[in-house]
């Protein structure tokens, strides 16, 4: 059996291509090291003297510039940094800083040249691999390091986290060996005594070795497991009760070194939203939010997912009436079992992300637009054209009457809009405040609707204009996206352009027999859509599948045809889905 060091060595870009007697000769190499948490490794610009393996623990590694630090990656055990150090001789070109206490193998560069003396194979085979390096553009595979200890904290009163950590543990499992750890097992482990903090940490490290993930419960009534949980851990994940939102306390947690802090609301099972997620992560300074509902298993499934990086994210792109056809997708991922952890859109498909992402049902989705679009009509509320052709309030009325007062950090899963911002000239993508806000500024047709005033005075219109299917945005480790904008080419049914006037004249006169020629609305949004082309294609080449309903033939405009697009965009998905979805959960997705 090879060493952890040894293996660590065979996954490196640099070393995996030598014998394994050879890596065990390295191996056996090392120096130990331990950094603790929020202590630096090395500088950018320190010379490169020595190559690490991490043994156990975590390793941020950070890059400055002129615009300030940037985070390249974490790694955990198992991984290498700082090996070409001892190929090219150049100077570290990041920071590498610890966020756990880490256990490092240090290779130091003149221990490597005796080696490469005494085995001339080694520098034929690096030089090989250098090679290949270089022939990329230097770029090399880069794995994202998933967190392997997790502790949770009960925030917002006292109230007892270990069935949590029992259900989780469960859910994790489907990914991984997980064990929960607690005070009590700590002291157990020490012989019944109160753990001493190197004796705890010591124990830790031997249930890591043999788990994929552990699950640490931090107990406040002991300080000493709470500091060493908390010094040893990847994730912190603060507990908090829905009802206790109202209270923002204190600063809830301490964490030793760089640790990432992520805030879990637990709410009822079924209910209205919460409200003031936003504020406590605002005032606690959270990375991330997640919604958990009692005896909901699927919950837990997705916060699993997300933590270990199996997550799968949907983005819906824009297309007007046409964004109905994404109720269809819907229907087939939800029939295969395939689960949304993230989902984001553009223009009407902001819309519908917004819906997914509160928790409504399929069937309230389908009825909120199908209904609340034939009593607002926000795209016949016309106005005096100043500002736009129709009035903004009949979209606002229409998505308030959904949507209500929710924000997004109070949605049941993530989601974000994208808006094209005309102050700064880029695509803004909204994943914080007041989702009608959101969803305005993505459905705010250029000519058609007014700008959207954001609170901050920026403008925002249709974010088709520069992002019509945001699938880049998505942050999850599996990303299906959606377009529902495809067109079918269509000439004028005139010898010449038509005046407005005979347009309408032969729409009167003949009906559906008229000849064709697109109107100010369809023009505007045929335009922008065309505009788009090359970002949705783009967007389709990054996605783990990428659908496109055939509707093209059903009108921009046809809101009155909602069930037909339904129709055929769930046949066009049910075909696609179910054998992707297969191949999917017999790899590392996990379903749930």
């Amino acid at each position: 059996m090879t060493s952890p060091a040894a293996e660590a060595l065979r996954q490196s870009p640099v070393f995996r291509d030598l014998r394994l007697e050879v890596i065990t000769l390295i191996a056996a190499a090392l120096e130990p090291v331990l950094v603790h948490g929020g202590a630096t490794l090395f500088r950018q610009g320190d010379p490169g003297d020595a190559a690490y393996v991490v043994l156990s623990g975590r390793l941020r590694i950070v890059r400055e510039g002129d615009a300030g630090p940037v985070v390249i990656r974490e790694i955990g055990r198992g991984e290498v940094v700082g090996e070409f150090a001892l190929l090219t001789g150049e100077p570290r070109s990041a920071t590498v800083v610890a966020i756990r206490d880490v256990d490092l193998g240090r290779l130091p560069a003149a221990v490597f040249a005796d080696l490469m003396r005494d085995h001339p194979t080694i520098g034929v085979a690096l030089s090989r691999t250098l090679a290949g390096i270089l022939a990329s553009g230097g770029r090399t595979p880069a794995r994202r390091a998933r967190p392997s200890i997790v502790a949770l904290r009960a925030v917002g009163g006292a109230h007892d986290l270990l069935p949590f950590a029992h259900d989780l543990a469960a859910a994790f499992a489907r990914v991984g060996r997980t064990a929960v750890c607690t005070v009590a097992e700590a002291r157990a482990a020490s012989g019944g005594d109160a753990p001493e903090p190197a004796a705890a940490a010591r124990w830790l490290q031997r249930v890591e070795a043999d788990h994929a993930h552990l699950l640490c419960v931090v107990d406040d009534g002991d300080a000493t497991w709470r500091d060493v949980a908390l010094r040893q851990s990847d994730l912190i994940l603060d507990v908090l009760p829905a009802e206790a939102l109202p209270a923002v306390e204190a600063e809830p947690v301490r964490s030793l070194g760089h640790c990432r802090r992520e805030l879990v609301v637990v709410r009822p099972p079924d209910g209205a939203s919460p409200v003031g997620t936003a504020r406590w992560m605002d005032r606690h300074g959270y990375a991330a939010r997640h919604h958990v509902r009692v005896g909901r298993p699927e919950d837990l499934a997705r916060l699993a997912r997300i933590i270990t990086g199996t997550s799968v994210g949907l983005a819906l792109g824009g297309g007007a009436a046409r964004g109905a056809a994404h109720y269809g997708v819907i229907r087939a991922l939800q029939e295969a079992g395939v689960p949304v952890d993230e989902v984001g859109g553009t223009s009407m498909g902001s819309f519908v992300a917004a819906q997914l992402a509160a928790g409504m049902t399929l069937e309230e989705m389908v009825d909120r637009l199908a209904t609340g679009w034939a009593r607002h009509h926000p795209h016949r509320a016309f106005t005096w054209p100043v500002i736009g052709a129709v009035r903004a309030q009949a979209l606002e009325a229409f998505l308030t009457e959904t949507f209500g007062t929710l924000t997004y950090e109070d949605a049941l899963i993530d989601c974000f809009a994208c808006s094209a911002n005309l102050t700064t000239a880029t695509a803004s993508v909204h994943r914080r405040g007041p989702v009608v806000q959101g969803c305005l500024a993505s459905m705010a047709v250029p000519g058609i609707g007014p700008a959207m005033t954001m609170p901050d005075g920026s403008l925002h219109v249709d974010g088709a204009v520069v992002n019509n299917l945001p699938a880049d945005e998505l942050r999850s480790g599996v990303t299906i996206a959606v377009s529902v904008s495809d067109r079918v080419p269509r000439t004028s049914g005139y010898p010449s352009t038509p005046t407005a006037w005979q347009v309408l004249r032969d729409r009167w006169r003949d009906g559906d027999d008229a000849p064709y020629y697109p109107g100010l609305f369809e023009t505007v949004l045929e335009s922008m859509l065309l505009g788009g082309a090359r970002r949705t294609e783009e967007a389709f080449a990054r996605a783990d599948l990428a659908l496109r309903p055939p509707i093209a033939h059903l009108g921009l405009f046809d809101f009155g045809k909602v069930e037909e697009f339904i129709a055929i965009a769930y046949a066009d998905a049910r075909e696609r889905v179910g054998p992707w979805w297969a191949a999917q959960t017999g790899s590392a997705i996990v379903s749930g």
